[in-house]
């Protein structure tokens, strides 16, 4: 994930904008808390930031292994909800037929995607943000 920030050379700092320090803010707290205990739009940004993390950081057989429980529709919805369908069928390519190929198309597929899942939920915190930090 991309921490959202200016550096300002003049005072050798960084300059956060109040959305950078919302995204911050989503990460550090709202992606932290029990699943359970979050509200059904604070749920699907986190479900899917959990997503885009791994898809990251190792790819499908990552996110896989770190997120077992989590319920393929329930992310596919969250995926179509924040992003679009075309993020959403290679999530479910993945999970049909990506150990076919280790999940090496599915992977660099997720990696080419413009705008990026990031993007789209970076939006879609931005929207809810009246939800998401309740």
């Amino acid at each position: 994930m991309k921490l959202l920030n200016l550096f300002n050379k003049e005072k050798n700092s960084y300059i956060l904008t109040e959305k950078d320090q919302r995204w911050n803010n989503f990460i550090d707290n709202v992606c932290s808390r029990n699943l359970s205990t979050l509200s059904a739009i604070q749920r699907k940004a986190v479900i899917c930031f959990n997503y885009d993390a791994s898809m990251n950081n190792g790819g499908f057989s990552l996110y896989k292994d770190h997120y077992p429980l989590i319920n393929p529709t329930e992310l596919k919805e969250a995926l179509i909800e924040i992003s679009n369908e075309e993020i959403a069928n290679n999530y479910i390519k993945a999970l049909e037929e990506g150990g076919k190929d280790d999940f090496v198309e599915t992977d660099m597929k997720y990696g080419a995607f413009y705008p990026s899942l990031c993007e789209y939920l970076q939006e879609y915190v931005e929207k809810n943000k009246d939800c998401i930090f309740d």
